[in-house]
């Protein structure tokens, strides 16, 4: 629960895609529910207050490209209706990352009289069986939620069959894919952004350590942990990040019983970059009163467990491409790019900011939209 990250963090696709460690990927998941069921969450720390947005409200332009969107759309199929399906490798009602991507679609078909068929909780292992099933049912376009598909994806999207339906992937276009379009973030932007918001409330708290609890220790997830650190460094290059991975994105007992030995530790500031197991990890983390951190959509409001959130929703990305389809502008082979910085929908929110703690958060983000900051650079070590 999620350049991941989640998968994370200016563009080569016409479909705009409109809100992270992508990460090419969100957390990935197991075979069970990937992204934050949300349980009864206990007492929050101080996240009561609006967010204060961090990424910058423009969106960047969208590419130039000499490929034709393929015609009838959006209803490709011509059945006189018009019904998007969702891939997804977790749970889509888990009030995170996968399931922004779900309710992103849901808001957009209610308005234009489209349906949705969801096929969530996919093993990877299954996703060419599963995404083949999904466009069998009448569908005409099938929307990807992470990379952890993306194996399947590759081998669906150009066979002869499903050539009256489009495909979409929230991750990275591999070099020459002409079959299916993509959004792509980047990790190591937000997630340094997140290790900066970490440090300030570590500065805040006078912690000098903080902790980091993923699930399958995945390429995405290193990235976003490896960032976050260095995010952490630039506040205090002697504050340190304590890392667990549970193995799995959606065990609750599992993220809560890393939470409990971090807590053990005095750890009291902690990223929980995780899928279903997300929202309890964070409760248990603000019941014994520390500071937890949600991965990929917006957590700070009245009630929650989080102290703050590190944005990467894959649902606002969805947004635009899905407008793209509706207006007849969807191109298979294109990639639209999300940066921090450049795009509204990337970047962290720490719930109670101070004014001071926010401009530095700002200037960060503004050194990382322009270039002055390699966030991967300075994430690789």
């Amino acid at each position: 629960m999620y350049r991941s990250k989640l998968w994370l963090f200016s563009t080569i696709m016409l479909a705009m895609v409109a809100s992270a460690c992508g990460s090419d990927a969100a957390p990935a998941t197991d075979a069970a529910p990937a992204t934050t069921a949300a349980p009864a969450t206990t007492a929050a720390p101080a996240t009561t207050a609006a967010p204060a947005t961090t990424a910058a409200p423009a969106t960047t332009a969208a590419p130039t490209t000499t490929a034709v969107p393929p015609v009838n759309q959006p209803d490709v199929n011509g059945d006189g209706k018009v019904v998007i399906g969702i891939a997804s490798p977790g749970d889509t009602n888990d009030g995170g990352f996968y399931q922004s991507f779900v309710d992103a679609t849901k808001a957009l078909a209610e308005t234009e009289g489209w349906e949705i068929v969801v096929s969530d909780f996919i093993n990877p292992a299954d996703a060419a069986t599963a995404i083949a099933d999904l466009a069998r049912a009448n569908v005409d376009f099938v929307a990807v939620g992470a990379s952890e598909l993306q194996d399947g994806i590759d081998a669906v999207a150009c066979e002869e069959e499903f050539s009256d339906v489009l495909f979409y992937i929230n991750a990275a276009l591999p070099e020459g894919q002409t079959c299916y379009a993509a959004a792509a973030d980047f990790d190591h932007e937000f997630g340094y952004l997140g290790g900066v918001m970490a440090g300030l409330v570590m500065q805040r708290e006078g912690e000098s350590q903080a902790g980091f609890i993923g699930g399958p220790e995945l390429a995405f997830s290193t990235v976003a942990h490896q960032s976050m650190e260095a995010g952490m460094k630039s506040i205090d290059p002697s504050f340190e990040l304590v890392v667990t991975h549970t193995g799995d994105f959606n065990d609750a007992a599992l993220g809560i019983e890393a939470a409990s030995a971090m807590l053990d530790q005095d750890l009291r500031v902690i990223y929980t970059f995780l899928g279903g197991a997300m929202f309890p990890t964070g409760g248990s983390i603000a019941a014994a009163g520390g500071v937890a951190f949600s991965a990929s959509t917006n957590t700070c409001f009245p009630g929650s467990p989080f102290g703050g959130s590190v944005l990467f929703p894959p649902g606002e990305y969805l947004v635009g491409v899905l407008e793209d389809f509706r207006d007849g502008k969807f191109v298979p082979g294109a990639e639209r790019e999300f940066h921090v910085g450049i795009d509204a929908a990337v970047g962290v929110a720490l719930c109670d900011a101070s004014a001071e703690e926010q401009a530095i958060i700002d200037g960060i983000v503004a050194q990382i939209a322009s270039g002055e900051l390699d966030t991967e650079g300075l994430s690789a070590g």
